[in-house]
């Protein structure tokens, strides 16, 4: 029995780990290395294709990937994301083959707020960031402020 506990404690530990080292990082210089590494691509969940942004904002290509987590919430029909809940876009604008920049978001509290502040909104074309309120604005229209109506 205390076997079975201590293999159990040591695989929901590892669930952890790994589920931690899904989220993007935070800080600008190790977000440009790990989009640029592709690191999300091994294990979200990705949109089937290249294909038209719904709003433009993001130029005129997008695919989007969804970290596990933003994944499981999606599956279970949550309309409120769990904290670590991410998701990666890749913005190619008019072609369909090379990746010209990124959006980031990642659910950083429980509670996303009136004016989302519970997220990390990130965007970048040459390694400088939009800022949160340009974000939200369209966000703030979507189910906890996401706005992609695919769903894993």
């Amino acid at each position: 029995m205390r076997r079975t506990l201590v293999l159990v404690a040591l695989a929901l530990v590892a669930q952890v780990a790994r589920a931690q080292s899904e989220v993007p990082p935070r800080r600008k210089g190790p977000l440009l290395a790990w989009l640029k590494a592709g690191t999300y691509r091994a294990s979200y969940a990705a949109e089937p294709a290249v294909h038209v942004s719904s709003s433009g904002a993001h130029g005129m290509n997008v695919r989007t990937f969804y970290d596990p987590i933003l994944a499981d919430d999606l599956r279970a029909g949550r309309t409120v994301f769990h904290k670590g809940a991410a998701m990666v876009k890749e913005l190619y604008f008019g072609g369909t083959q090379q990746v010209i920049g990124y959006s980031v978001m990642t659910k950083v509290r429980r509670r996303s707020g009136a004016a989302g502040r519970g997220w990390l909104f990130y965007e970048t074309l040459d390694g400088t960031n939009r800022g949160l309120p340009v974000c939200t604005g369209c966000h703030r229209s979507g189910v906890d402020y996401l706005r992609s109506g695919f769903r894993p």
